[in-house]
């Protein structure tokens, strides 16, 4: 089938007996189906942040290990900006450590590279340095004041990091009147956190929204019993057990 602008399916999910519409722009098809070849979705039993046992777990790093891998994320970021987030202006890429580094380089690379805008970034310390340039003991880049800051990252399961992260620069730099225009990520898990919100709400009560590429439930939806090469990625058992989990954490995104 070749690809359209807008790609609708309609699946019958045999285990909620439910017609579901997965709706994905043609460059959200080539993501997901990267995503599959390069075994950046996990099956398993993972333990997240938040402490939650994860029948399924996104590790980013498959897709980023090498030169052409990060360069096709990148595009894939930057399509999303010029999909999601049209008007939406900022001054700084931050990407929290450690996996968001290079999202943050790769997307500055290629807004410079594709649109001539020249953007900044920099990312946050998980341990602060004892040596070297002072200013930059736990954060390296140069925020200015009065600049809009676009948080990119992998993924999002409770927001609760990236609150903590955000709150910290507002309090660090609070005469900067810095300002949060959104947090980007790959992939939303669409999942509510222990006080039962989800995370894009709990962002969004911080005055920053969410912005995604894939939700996880169309990722699922449309690979299931889908072959990728040949090779089943979401076989019933690995749809099932989502199922499950999904019934008991997850959020209402739509």
């Amino acid at each position: 089938m070749g690809y359209l602008d807008i790609f609708i399916s309609v699946i019958f999910n045999s285990f909620t007996n439910i017609l579901v519409v997965v709706e994905l722009k043609e460059w959200q098809i080539k993501l997901t189906e990267f995503l599959a070849r390069r075994g950046a979705l996990l099956f398993g039993e993972f333990k997240l942040k938040s402490g939650r046992l994860s029948p399924f777990f996104f590790n980013i790093a498959k897709a980023i290990d090498s030169g052409d891998g990060l360069l096709r994320i990148g595009e894939f970021y930057l399509q999303g900006i010029l999909d999601f987030m049209s008007g939406v202006g900022f001054d700084f890429i931050l990407g929290p450590a450690y996996k968001a580094i290079p999202l943050a380089a790769v997307i500055s690379m290629l807004l410079y590279s594709k649109l001539n805008l020249n953007v900044r970034w920099g990312y946050d310390r998980k341990e602060e340095k004892s040596y070297g340039v002072s200013a930059e003991k736990w954060f390296v880049g140069e925020l200015r004041k009065g600049d809009r800051l676009l948080l990119v990252d992998d993924v999002a399961t409770t927001g609760g990091t990236k609150i903590d992260l955000i709150r910290r620069l507002r309090d660090v730099f609070k005469d900067y009147d810095l300002r949060f225009q959104g947090v980007l990520i790959l992939l939303d898990r669409e999942e509510i956190g222990e006080d039962g919100r989800y995370s894009g709400d709990v962002l969004r009560d911080e005055g920053v929204p969410l912005y995604s590429l894939l939700k996880v439930s169309d990722v699922f939806e449309y690979l299931y019993n889908k072959q990728v090469d040949g090779r089943v990625i979401v076989s019933d058992r690995e749809y099932r057990l989502f199922q499950d989990y999904r019934r008991r954490f997850g959020a209402s995104t739509r």
